[in-house]
């Protein structure tokens, strides 16, 4: 399991929670998530991300990651900002600054 803040990820379960409410994200959203949070920070490629969700290189990647990258943050509400773009590279997790 991961923690970022409010929001917890059980990989075994495919489980997502935000403030202990669960999340309903598809098996590829959720695999898009756990490959950028698993990272602790360090940066995502486009590339990267393709390959671990698609086990290739596939047309047009980056707008199709950006879609499912989209539909997470709007699935996650207020947790969102655990995701950073890195623009013209990918994804990482976002520091967590604990109040």
């Amino acid at each position: 399991m991961i923690r970022a803040g409010d929001l917890l990820i059980d990989r075994e379960r495919y489980l997502v929670t935000v403030q202990g409410e669960p999340v309903q994200l598809t098996f590829m959203e959720f695999n898009a998530l756990w490959a950028i949070v698993v990272q602790s920070g360090r940066v995502v490629t486009y590339d990267a991300l393709a390959e671990a969700l698609w086990g290739r290189p596939v047309p047009h990647a980056r707008r199709r990651l950006a879609v499912i990258v989209s539909r997470v943050r709007s699935k996650l509400g207020e947790a969102a900002d655990v995701i950073d773009t890195v623009t013209r590279v990918g994804y990482r997790l976002a520091p967590v600054i604990a109040d």
